[in-house]
């Protein structure tokens, strides 16, 4: 017999299982035809001439100071903005709707009724959307694993499994932050915005700030940096990145928790 809590994540997972399908098999099939479309890319010449009139500072912005590479093309194309953006925007999303917008729907007062502790159940509700990152994440690094194996790209396997992680922890974040605005009782809009408004000033500073001397300590307060400021495609996890995006997750969901508990759930 499964307990209350084991029946709380079964249905959250079940909840998400449509829409987390289709964010998988759209980020998968991103990710083949991004990667796909290298080798016509490589022997046509064409990325050596792309970044030809643009800056190095607003090339690096965009992450294709190195396009013409096989990682400098994948980083350019895939994680420097594209994956993790959607990657964030889907946890933000997924996060709001099984809390905040289960409450505003009164879809929470029979779980509410179980004998398991109210913030166990928002906590619950929250590793249900780590759940899904984590899936979509292994699918998509997968996808793009076998993808340059499979053109012999000059990318390193374990690079890609680092930048895959970052990012996904990235997206952790941001869920954790929505999850915090919601555990204040601001509802689903509010935690959307916030979380969605969070995560674009964070790649600004990440990506901006280092083109001005003055902004550039600025960037050093950016997720975005944590995860990608070392080019993990290229050196590897970013541990100290790594061990930030875990403090800060912990830390905003921590929070979102104990303000979930102190007070009323709003009734349809």
């Amino acid at each position: 017999m499964s307990s209350p809590s084991s029946e709380i994540f079964r249905r959250g997972v079940q909840i998400q299982k449509r829409i987390l399908l289709a964010w998988s098999a759209a980020l998968v099939v991103l990710a083949l035809a991004v990667v796909g479309a290298w080798p016509s890319m490589e022997s046509s010449g064409a990325l050596e001439d792309f970044t030809s009139g643009v800056s190095p500072e607003v090339a690096a912005a965009f992450g294709i100071d190195q396009i013409s590479s096989a990682s400098g093309y994948l980083k350019g194309n895939l994680y420097a903005v594209l994956l993790p953006l959607l990657l964030g925007l889907m946890a933000v999303s997924a996060t709001t709707a099984l809390t905040g917008g289960d409450e505003e729907a009164g879809r929470l007062e029979l779980l509410l009724a179980l004998p398991v502790a109210r913030r166990r159940v928002f906590l619950l509700r929250f590793l249900c959307v780590a759940f899904g990152l984590a899936f979509t994440s292994v699918l998509v690094w997968l996808a793009v694993y076998g993808s340059v194996v499979t053109y012999d790209m000059d990318v390193s396997t374990g690079g890609v499994a680092a930048v895959t992680l970052t990012v996904a922890l990235l997206a952790v974040v941001h869920a954790g932050i929505a999850y915090a605005v919601v555990g204040f009782g601001l509802g689903r809009g509010p935690a959307l915005g916030v979380a969605a408004g969070v995560l674009i000033v964070g790649y600004l500073l990440h990506a901006i700030a280092p083109m001005s001397d003055a902004l550039k300590p600025l960037a050093n307060v950016s997720p975005w940096e944590w995860a990608l400021g070392s080019d993990p495609l290229l050196n590897g996890i970013p541990w100290g990145g790594v061990a930030l995006l875990v403090a800060v997750a912990v830390a905003v969901v921590g929070v979102g928790t104990y303000a979930v508990d102190r007070r009323d759930i709003k009734n349809a």
